[in-house]
């Protein structure tokens, strides 16, 4: 028994913010998959040069073990990303190609072909370019909630309806991604509408003529860039950025 409602405890929980230590190990993780991986296919491709007449364990072990590691650590870093703004898939993307770039490196320093070699520098290349993106993204995300921000400040606010929530029924998913459409009336009667992506849970469904506030940029209401739609900003889709 207990003392709390136990759907509202478990829905805390499951979009409770993940705390740095949480984001390390994850990250530590695909680091060390995509570094087996990143040893064996390399070692795979210099034991298929030099053709032992005994390919290494050690080499036939690392492939399945990196690659599943870094499935398991991929949705697991999936999942933070939905609930923090501050980071991207791009972070994760950039781990375990460095990773896999070092083990390539690593594997082939001594004995292995030169072209090995260039394919782990090409993926160590791969990485600075995913991290360059996700730092590029991270700074657009803050550029969108800064614009935001200002649009509630200084727009208008008025009532929005949904007038098409996008979906109809959950099937096997308890969550659905859809694009739902908002209307409202700006100060001159003229009759909106504006449409914004959200992830959809069932226990928090979205209803057609559901009410949410609006702000908008009355000298340009046709401006889809200064709509700001609180329910589409609670969207699950939509991980919060840190507070400065």
């Amino acid at each position: 028994m207990s003392t709390v409602d136990p759907t509202i405890a478990r829905r805390e929980r499951a979009e409770r913010r993940p705390s740095n230590l949480r984001v390390t190990v994850v990250l530590l993780l695909l680091l060390v998959g995509g570094l087996a991986a990143g040893y064996g296919w390399g070692g795979f491709g210099t034991m298929m040069q030099e053709q032992p007449d005994e390919p290494p364990v050690l080499v036939l072990i690392a492939i399945p073990v990196g690659m599943l590691l870094v499935i398991a650590a991929s949705i697991a870093w999936a999942a933070i990303v939905l609930k923090r703004g501050d980071l991207g898939m791009m972070y994760g993307n950039a781990t375990v190609l460095l990773g896999a770039g070092v083990g390539v490196i690593v594997v082939s320093a001594q004995s292995g072909p030169a072209f090995v070699r260039y394919i782990g520098y090409g993926l160590l290349a791969l990485a600075a370019v995913c991290l360059l993106l996700g730092v590029a993204a991270a700074g657009a995300r803050r550029r969108r909630v800064s614009v935001e921000e200002s649009a509630m400040r200084s727009g208008t606010q008025v009532t929005a309806v949904v007038t098409d929530r996008g979906y109809t029924v959950f099937h096997e998913s308890d969550r659905i991604f859809t694009t739902v459409t908002f209307g409202f009336t700006d100060l001159q009667g003229v009759h909106r509408w504006v449409q914004r992506p959200m992830l959809v849970r069932a226990e928090d469904p979205i209803q057609n003529g559901q009410q949410t506030r609006l702000w908008f940029d009355a000298a340009n209401p046709g401006n889809d860039k200064a709509i700001v739609v609180e329910l589409a900003n609670a969207s699950p889709l939509r991980a919060p950025l840190p507070r400065r």
